[in-house]
């Protein structure tokens, strides 16, 4: 064999062997590529079936919080459950060990671990929290909270709020751990997915802890651990003040361990209280000024000043120089609230023949009882009246805390009387005042804040008479980008009617006309102090009664400044008053509070011409 062929014979060899190599490799290198297809494949669609979990996911959140609304709780724990179920597969989906492997591979393994994060997360939540709620939910419904021979079942309230509390710590959590996500390189369907359950999560959570704060104040305030005692203040709106109405009468409400007492009514007559020389309460600045001696000296004009809680400081203070007790807080509710809630009981008769209902009540107690037992004389005794009063009072209270009602029906009524202000609580404790602040039931003076101004119309009958049952209001409110210095200008305007009938002086009881004669009018004019109480920081600069200017005196109540005006009407008359005010900066939304009276007050917008409105 010469060394040619040698030579070629380990080429060949050599070549042989470079092939195996290659073929090796190419092999390997297709499993490999192989593997990674598949893999990649695997990944995508449960990534794709994952997304379509969480999609189908969201927008049961919406609906859940519609059921919660509407008080069905078998349907938020059937959706519950059914948002469970995607939220499961999607983690199951994103959790394996090849999606675990995924999330190591540049550029898209950020997005699957972000990925994964969300399914775990949204699983967590649904799970930790809203599981445990929707079980709660069935529990703590209104049926389950209506009284029952005359005590609230406290166990319910107190399993809801340690879920509650659970639930938070859970949302917090989740919070938490979403905010955390690294999403600095992950596609923009990820970063969204990321922001929207972020968003929510953070929508979710506040209304949670107000829950929380709320259940968990109840048991305490039900009498849990000790006997709690509220004095129930019953508003008269045919009498206006600033919170509603004259006090009309007065009870004593006993809690202990859920069972609820009432004592008898106590009419607000200076027969029955005391009339103090000074104010009982040390008077806010501008009070002095504003309101003389009506403030904090009679019992029957606690509500003068449109704040509840130094009306309720007045009573707590007089009922204890009365009767030698201290409540803990006080409540306050109108005939009107009172017609709401029967809304969802049976018809309540009366040992006078009459019968309650939603319709009767107010026609009844606010005009029906003054015209049947008449009194020629404004001093007379009242004692019928009272009587009436008392029993309506007594009988409304044991229908309501007999269970025999609606719950839902009884809820939705009682939301309905507090968003009018008809419904006002005051309470000693602080921790439950600020409740009463964040449910908007504290009856405080208006608060603007960064996007909206509001303004406080008060109203107060000024003959001493029952006729503010024939008054009929509107509000008018405007505002325009007049002046200079870009400070808003806004009009408050406000009409009142008088709806009383034009003979009057014959036909309606002097019960409901008044003092008419002492006061020097006409029987059946009614007249009306209007306060207007501006946004703190702004500045009134002028106002007219039914279109001629009026001067104004500088009165305050501490930082908000105040218009006060007195309009008459005849019977059948309208007053049309309007109040200037220059804002304190540029414009926001405007809005106002009003006092509740008899009739719904009606509150529109008014178009602000800018060559009406004073530019100094």
């Amino acid at each position: 064999m010469t060394e040619s062929s040698n030579r070629s014979g380990a080429r060949r060899s050599a070549n042989r062997r470079k092939g195996r190599i290659y073929r090796r490799w190419w092999f390997w290198a297709a499993i490999v590529v192989g593997v990674v297809i598949v893999a990649g494949a695997w990944v995508g669609i449960r990534g794709l079936k994952a997304k379509a979990e969480l999609e189908a996911a969201m927008p049961l959140a919406s609906t859940i919080k519609t059921q919660v609304l509407a008080g069905d709780s078998a349907a938020v724990s059937a959706s519950v459950k059914s948002m469970a179920k995607h939220t499961a597969r999607a983690r199951d989906l994103t959790g394996d060990p090849v999606w675990r492997a995924a999330e190591f591979v540049p550029v898209v393994g950020a997005n699957l671990k972000v990925v994964r994060n969300l399914a775990d997360v949204a699983d967590d939540v649904i799970n930790g929290a809203a599981v445990p709620l929707a079980e709660t939910a069935a529990t703590l419904n209104p049926a389950a909270l209506k009284p029952a021979q005359g005590a609230i079942d406290l166990e319910p309230i107190v399993a809801a709020g340690k879920a509650l509390n659970q639930a938070s710590k859970v949302f917090s959590a989740a919070s938490e751990r979403v905010s955390g996500l690294d999403t600095s390189s992950t596609i923009g369907q990820v970063t969204a997915a990321v922001d929207e359950f972020h968003g929510l999560l953070n929508s979710i959570t506040p209304t949670l802890v107000s829950a929380r704060q709320v259940v968990d104040a109840l048991p305490d305030a039900l009498g849990g651990n000790a006997p709690r005692s509220y004095v129930l203040v019953f508003q008269n709106n045919a009498e206006a003040r600033a919170l509603g109405g004259t006090s009309l009468s007065f009870a004593l409400l006993t809690i202990d361990k859920g069972r609820v007492t009432l004592g008898d009514a106590v009419p607000a007559g200076f027969g029955n209280f005391a009339y103090y020389q000074e104010s009982v309460i040390p008077m806010p600045d501008g009070v002095e000024a504003l309101y003389g001696s009506e403030f904090g000296r009679a019992m029957s004009n606690l509500t003068v000043r449109p704040s509840f809680e130094s009306a309720a400081e007045t009573a707590q203070e007089m009922w204890k120089r009365q009767f030698g007790t201290e409540v803990d807080g006080v409540i306050a509710i109108d005939p009107v609230a009172l017609g709401y809630l029967l809304r969802g009981t049976a018809p309540i008769p009366l040992s006078t023949g009459d019968v309650l209902t939603s319709d009767t009540l107010v026609p009844l107690l606010l005009n029906g009882v003054y015209m049947r037992y008449r009194s020629d004389d404004i001093g007379a005794d009242n004692s019928a009246q009272d009587a009436v009063y008392a029993e309506i009072v007594v009988k409304t209270f044991d229908q309501l805390m007999s269970g025999d009602l609606d719950p839902k029906v009884v809820l939705s009524a009682l939301t309905q009387a507090a968003s009018e202000h008809r419904v006002l609580m005051w309470s000693s404790k602080e921790e439950e005042e600020s409740i009463f602040e964040s449910l908007g039931v504290n009856g405080a003076l208006p608060k603007s804040d960064p996007t909206t101004d509001r303004v406080g119309i008060y109203f107060q009958e000024n003959v001493g008479s029952k006729m503010n049952f024939y008054l009929n209001q509107a509000v008018n409110l405007g505002q325009a980008a007049c002046r200079a210095d870009g400070k808003a200008s806004y009009r408050i305007g406000v009409d009142l009617t008088n709806a009383i009938p034009a003979d009057a002086a014959t036909s309606i009881s002097p019960s409901i006309l008044g003092t008419f004669v002492r006061e020097k009018l006409d029987p059946g004019v009614q007249r009306m102090l209007v306060m207007v109480y501006a946004p703190p920081g702004s500045q009134i600069v002028g106002a007219t009664v039914d279109g001629a200017a009026v001067q104004l005196e500088a009165f305050h109540d501490t930082d908000y400044p105040v218009a006060k005006l007195i309009v008459s009407m005849e019977p059948g008359a309208t007053s049309k008053l309007s109040v200037d005010v220059v804002a304190a900066g540029t414009g926001k939304a405007l809005e106002a509070q009003v006092t509740p009276m008899v009739n719904p007050t009606i509150i529109s917008d008014l178009p602000l011409d800018c060559v009406t409105v004073a530019k100094e």
